[in-house]
């Protein structure tokens, strides 16, 4: 399958051209190959890449957040002015909470098959929208104009060297360069002193410059509102030859390298959902074949909807128990002496928290060879403490209840034979599909508030422990 070749133009520097370049480098490398796809988004909300290549008025439900929530890249393009795809902008980028990491749009991009190049506009801040972008980019376009835009550059870098890619996928490119202005010294002008401060640094650079003009920015800043391609309106402007140059380089650069990056990000989610499922098939196999309760075996269709998840601390012992079947065991452990009216209460309140998904947790600490104490705390999805229960457990004998397991019985089930003086039963309810709790991301929620909970119960073990000051 044929991927996209990713370009980002970033600058953690305001005013130094991102968006002018960004849009207008998608036409001139459509004027270049008119058969070459050309897409373009931004995720800087001020909606130039809209103004600029919308065709009509009317404006769809798309927009370039739906990236980060599985959409298809292809379903949300529009076909813009100039042979341009666009993504519309949107205004609700600042809420992050659908990210997850910096690889979503990469990945994403890379099970689409969304062709040609795609130049991707980002906001003048590290944010996890511009850290996707730069994590998918094939090649990252940075305008420079200044010294301190030269030295935001180490940021981009340092995130490079993080995800354990090459500096040299950063490409600077002097904007904004005041032709009037001449120095002395070996330097004459502000593009040669930029570029050789970039090389200096060990940066690449491209051949020539943007030039600052006030013809192009006239384009951008006219009263009508509306935003003009340097292509159209500025051919009489040095910035229209700067900018034929850069398409050139481009294009070559696309053609030598082609879309390697999302090669190699596609290699690594195949290896990766591999493993995903290999650690999914291991913890189905791992499971009791048994309600953990009742002992009815897990019928060959599947487990039973709305079944229970119980795993131990160690997550070595784990299985399904029947609704019905732990409601009755709850009830009769640490409830006895309820009447049938408080039992329909409380039942009514394990169900109403079960579909709120909270969490049960039941904790055993063993007193001594006869006797244990039992708590049950009910706890929210982060895993913090709602409510608890306890009780006292004395053993009489093999079996506590014919027929039925107890909850000392499935300690012990879950110990596998060793002599634990602590368990943990953390248990969840599950839906339709109750094998969906094991696949990658829910168990990895699922290990995350575990997690917690251990953790938790050390530092109130600690607390309790006697100092040994004197």
């Amino acid at each position: 399958m044929s991927r996209a070749y990713i370009i980002a133009v970033a600058s953690e520097k305001g005013g130094v051209g991102k968006t002018t370049l960004a849009t207008n480098l998608a036409i001139y490398l459509k004027g270049l190959a008119e058969d070459l796809p050309v897409t373009l988004f931004s995720f800087d909300n001020h909606f130039t890449v809209d103004q600029m290549f919308r065709l009509s008025k009317t404006t769809g439900s798309q927009h370039v957040g739906q990236l980060f929530t599985g959409s298809d890249p292809i379903d949300l393009f529009t076909v813009g002015q100039y042979g341009v795809n666009f993504i519309p902008s949107s205004r609700n980028l600042m809420v992050q909470q659908q990210l997850k990491n910096v690889e979503q749009l990469a990945q994403v991009i890379s099970r689409s098959s969304l062709p040609g190049v795609v130049i991707i506009d980002t906001s003048p801040v590290l944010d996890l929208y511009t850290l996707n972008a730069l994590y998918a980019a094939d090649r990252i376009i940075v305008p420079i104009k200044d010294a301190p835009s030269l030295e935001n550059c180490q940021n981009l870098a340092d995130f490079l060297l993080q995800q354990k890619r090459s500096k040299t996928v950063l490409k600077l490119l002097p904007c904004l360069i005041d032709t009037r202005i001449h120095f002395d010294g070996p330097f004459r002008n502000s593009y040669q002193l930029l570029k050789a401060y970039a090389i200096n640094r060990g940066y690449r650079c491209y051949e020539g410059f943007i030039a600052k003009s006030p013809k192009v920015e006239s384009l951008i800043t006219n009263p009508s509102g509306k935003i003009y391609p340097v292509i159209t309106h500025g051919r009489n402007t040095g910035v229209h030859l700067q900018l034929t140059h850069l398409a050139r380089q481009v294009y070559l650069d696309y053609l030598e390298h082609g879309p390697s990056r999302l090669k190699e990000v596609a290699n690594e989610l195949f290896n990766q959902e591999k493993d995903f499922l290999q650690k999914y098939n291991s913890r189905v196999n791992n499971l009791q074949p048994n309600c953990l309760c009742c002992d009815l075996p897990i019928p060959e269709t599947g487990v039973w909807p709305n079944a229970y998840f119980l795993e131990d601390e160690t997550g070595h012992f784990s299985g399904f128990i029947e609704e019905d079947c732990l409601l009755e065991l709850l009830l009769q452990n640490f409830n006895q002496d309820l009447n049938s009216k408080e039992q329909h209460k409380l039942l009514q309140e394990i169900l109403i928290a079960a579909a709120e998904r909270s969490l049960l947790l039941l904790q055993k600490t063993q007193i001594n060879d006869e006797q244990a104490r039992l708590d049950l705390f009910r706890l929210d999805q982060q895993g913090g403490r709602i409510s608890e229960r306890s009780m006292m457990s004395k053993k009489r004998g093999r079996f506590q209840r014919k027929g039925k397991t107890s909850l000392l019985q499935l300690f012990d089930i879950a110990a596998m034979g060793r002599a634990e003086p602590f368990q943990q039963l953390l248990i969840r309810q599950a839906d339709k599909n109750p094998l969906d709790l094991l696949r990658h991301h829910n168990y990895l929620e699922w290990q995350t508030v575990f997690n917690r909970i251990q953790i938790e119960e050390t530092l109130e073990t600690e607390a309790r422990r006697p100092s040994d000051d004197p």
